[in-house]
């Protein structure tokens, strides 16, 4: 009957709220024996605990480090040395080009290549002998994520809370100096929208970036370096391909002369005298060059001593193949890990590096 069941329903609700003010009650009781605690505490000469945090900071600060770019650091990875990366993931192939193993590189020395705030930048001072080879519009589509999860992958520490990640473009510019102001006067294309109305093909991913827009819809979530998920496949355009130019090229020695350490850091050299004789390895950036009315897909390099770009795909449905290194870069927080308690910052004697 309903007097049951609001007899039942209210009891119900009755235990409900009591179980409620008991826990509240509680709470509030252990709040005040705390409080006293740290009350007598103070009262008999004692200082209260605080939470722990990090160790305090040893060594360089990242200001000092800063000033220290080309410098070595004594990282070692934590990952097994015969650690591999697959090209399958998540239960496809997604370079396009078959199931490819990339193995880490041992015995790599590690430089100093930016430092802003906590933030501390290093790159491999060789570049690996391990390649990825990037094919069709999948090599598109995942050739940013692949480069940076292999790297993370075979060279982070997890003990020293540091992340790896592949060389971008953007890395390089910052050696060399290169602004938005520059590219544009590198190539007077950069940035101009473009619209296709034959040739429209593109790579799934291009529909999420920020300077395509496959459908005349420009996308809102990548930028030239991005990527988080995998994509597959390409689609065509219902009636124009647009985008921006994205694409750009330029000789490292232009910028920064063969006997910089920047130029070094770039070319993959050791010590302080870069060349433009060395091998080839891909930055995990994206771009999109127009020529003829074909819009070429493609993954920036470091190719003869010059930054530009090897395409995979093209909005004809043409494909291509190119394969190269990786260059793996390590991230460290300073608020994780602590530089230079001990070493000069030499080749012979590199910066300690060991967690906080």
């Amino acid at each position: 009957s309903k007097i049951v069941d609001y007899a039942v329903n209210g009891a119900t609700d009755y235990a409900g709220e009591a179980v409620k003010e008991n826990e509240i009650m509680s709470g509030t009781e252990s709040l005040l024996d705390s409080t006293v605690k740290k009350i007598e505490d103070i009262l008999g000469g004692k200082t209260p605990s605080e939470p722990e945090g990090p160790g305090p900071q040893k060594g360089l600060t990242g200001e000092q480090l800063k000033e220290k770019i080309g410098m070595y650091v004594d990282y070692t990875p934590d990952t097994p040395a015969d650690a591999t990366y697959s090209t399958t993931q998540d239960g496809a192939e997604r370079s396009g080009n078959g199931n490819q193993t990339i193995t880490r590189n041992t015995g790599l020395k590690w430089r100093i290549m930016n430092a802003e705030g906590n933030k501390v930048t290093l790159i491999s001072e060789i570049i690996p002998s391990a390649k990825l080879t990037l094919q069709i519009s999948d090599g598109y589509n995942n050739g940013v994520k692949l480069l940076n999860d292999a790297c993370n992958t075979l060279y982070k520490n997890n003990s020293l809370g540091t992340t790896g990640r592949n060389a971008i473009v953007e890395d390089i510019n910052g050696l060399m100096g290169v602004t938005e102001d520059t590219k544009k006067s590198i190539n007077s294309e950069y940035g101009e929208e473009y619209s296709l109305s034959s040739n429209r093909y593109y790579p799934n991913i291009f529909a999420d970036e920020k300077t395509g827009a496959p459908n005349e819809e420009y996308g809102s979530l990548l930028g030239t370096s991005d990527q988080s998920r995998w994509y597959r496949g390409y689609s065509q355009a219902n009636r124009l391909l647009k985008g921006k130019c994205t694409y750009y090229r330029y000789t490292l020695s232009t910028y920064k002369e063969t006997s910089t350490v920047q130029h070094a850091l770039a070319t993959g050299q050791k010590g302080d005298t870069g060349s433009t004789s060395h091998n080839a390895y891909w930055l995990a950036s994206r771009c999109v060059e127009v020529i003829n009315n074909i819009a070429f897909f493609e993954i920036f390099r470091i190719l003869n001593g010059d930054v530009n770009a090897a395409n995979t795909y093209n909005s004809r449905d043409d494909n291509s193949i190119h394969s190269y290194a990786l260059r793996p870069v390590i991230e460290i927080d300073l608020l994780k890990a602590n530089i230079g308690e001990t070493g000069t910052g030499e080749s012979t004697d590199p910066y300690s590096i060991a967690a906080r």
